[in-house]
């Protein structure tokens, strides 16, 4: 025996420990592995390469400790205990079976195929064990050797070819999928199994069997100087170190992932920007829009309402005086004539009591000659005449003039309030506040009504009806202001707007102070 062959005879528990220690490695880095999320069907066969490699760690380790023992104290195991270490050992191949069986049909539903394939060959080894021993009858730790041996030749050797066949074919699903230098590694992976299995399990200790008479590991060390358990070790060292590079196939496709969802998310953010910006566009021409709609809508009002004065007012006052003239003339003559002209001139001078009306709802003349203010003390006095609801302002702060487009605003949130509260509320009282604050004015209509249910507000608006709230918070909106709608059921509603007010805006001259003030007298007497 040469120098290097007694060196290694001498520490052969050290090669069974570093033997063991490779599969250990081995299966911890591929359990490591398998908890990852991957769309590679080799990441869910693994588990059963990782329990092989637990298993023949824990086998290679227990053959150790035989070893060490019997260097030791002479420990001879019992027939109990190599039975233990055969099963781990046939437990370990099968395993081994079922990672290339289960690799090499990928797909759902196709674990059916594992079974039969690895009971056929659990059931061969079975039987050659059982002939074997109906054959020559051997002592039990003979036929235990002998089944060691025949679970190597007819376990191990095919499960390490299906591995690497397995492994062949996966480092094509790599290089597809351009990763080519994990399937490289799987390459080696192959070879080194492939090895492991054909040369390694093919050597065997010298049992009754020709074959491992001839292919013994006492053969293998007296060819080669080495012992069969250090070239086992050596490819589970190789097998361990080109299985670690190829498992970081799934660290870069868990990076290419999250490359995709950022790339995916960045897009996203990039539509979704996009589509805000289409939005804010969108909302501000409706904006415009709208308050052009508002302007128009103004003006078409004032211009009606004064073609109505000028035209139809004063004709309907020239036909009612006319009337009288008439009536004076014929008072002596005719009695019947005079009683007639008296109803037509009632008649006209209704009618124009009501075109005067419809002028000052169209536009009031008291909004562009006096204000804000003088027109809400008018419009709710007439609002209770005309409705018959208790109606109260109220002014908080002082008087002061707003721009024109403001007030209009306001006037025309006040309106529609109000004869919301005339046409749904079935109240008895409603009060108007105008407050000017600092920064803005609020105005409040409250009414003591049925109320309503809030939460169905949206749904009623868009079922086409509550469109005069929703009037409202439009016109609030186009002021930048804000608008809040109290309400329940037999509690009233009250309506709250915020107009804000750019720096001066609220300010007033001492002569517009006066002539306001002044105005608010006129006011009450006005028509």
């Amino acid at each position: 025996m040469n120098p290097v062959s007694a060196f290694f005879v001498r520490n052969i528990i050290v090669v069974f420990f570093f033997y063991g220690l490779a599969f250990f490695v081995l299966g911890l880095a591929l359990l490591l592995a398998a908890r990852r999320q991957s769309e590679y069907h080799f990441a869910s066969a693994i588990r059963p390469l990782a329990a092989f490699g637990f298993l023949h760690a824990l086998h290679e380790w227990y053959e150790m400790y035989q070893k060490y023992a019997a260097l030791t104290g002479g420990y001879s195991p019992t027939p109990g205990e190599e039975s233990l270490r055969l099963s781990v050992l046939v437990a370990s191949f099968v395993c081994l079976l079922v990672f290339g069986i289960t690799l090499l049909n990928p797909g759902k539903g196709n674990g059916w195929r594992v079974y039969p394939a690895i009971g056929g060959m659990l059931g061969l080894w079975a039987v050659s064990l059982a002939a074997v021993n109906i054959r020559f009858a051997p002592p039990a730790e003979e036929l235990l050797a002998v089944g060691d041996a025949l679970a190597r030749y007819s376990l191990g050797i095919p499960g390490a070819a299906l591995g690497a066949w397995a492994l062949m074919t996966q480092q094509r699903t790599f290089r597809a999928h351009n990763l080519p230098q994990f399937g490289q590694d799987l390459v080696w992976c192959a070879a080194a199994l492939l090895l492991y299995g054909v040369v390694g399990q093919i050597f065997v200790r010298p049992t009754l069997l020709v074959s491992s008479q001839l292919l013994s590991s006492t053969n293998f060390l007296q060819w080669f100087g080495i012992p069969v358990q250090l070239f086992r070790a050596a490819m589970a060292g190789v097998l361990a170190f080109y299985m670690a590079r190829a498992l970081r196939a799934f660290e870069v496709e868990s990076q290419r992932r999250l490359e995709e969802a950022l790339l995916a998310e960045r897009r996203t953010g990039q539509e979704r920007e996009r589509l805000n910006a289409e939005l804010q566009h969108e909302q501000k021409v409706l904006a415009e829009l709208l308050d052009r709609l508002v302007d128009t809508q103004e003006v078409e009002r004032q211009r009606i309402a004064r073609e109505l004065h000028d035209a139809t007012g004063q004709s309907l006052t020239a036909i009612s005086l006319g009337l009288r003239g008439v009536q004076r003339v014929l008072e002596d003559r005719d009695a019947t004539t005079v009683g007639q002209l008296r109803e037509l001139e009632s008649f006209s001078t209704g009618a124009l009591g009501e075109l005067r009306r419809i002028i000052a709802d169209l536009r009031p003349h008291q909004l562009d000659d006096l204000g804000l203010i003088p027109a809400l003390r008018w419009y709710t006095q007439s609002f209770q005449a005309r409705r018959g609801i208790a109606c109260e302002f109220q002014l908080v702060g002082e008087a002061v003039r707003l721009p024109p487009e403001t007030e209009t605003v306001i006037f025309r949130i006040v309106q529609e309030a109000l004869t919301n509260v005339a046409r749904h509320a079935q109240a008895q009282r409603t009060t108007v506040c105008l407050e000017n604050q600092p920064d803005g004015v609020v105005v409040m209509v409250k009414d003591d009504g049925q109320g309503f249910d809030t939460a169905a507000l949206g749904h009623r608006q868009q079922t086409r009806s509550g469109w005069g709230l929703l009037g409202i918070r439009e016109r609030a909106r186009l002021l930048g202001g804000r608008c809040a709608i109290e309400s329940s059921p037999g509690q009233g509603t009250q309506v709250r707007v915020w107009i804000p007010l750019s720096d001066g805006a609220s300010g007033e001259t001492d002569e517009n102070k006066n002539r306001n003030a002044d105005s608010t007298e006129d006011a009450d007497s006005a028509d």
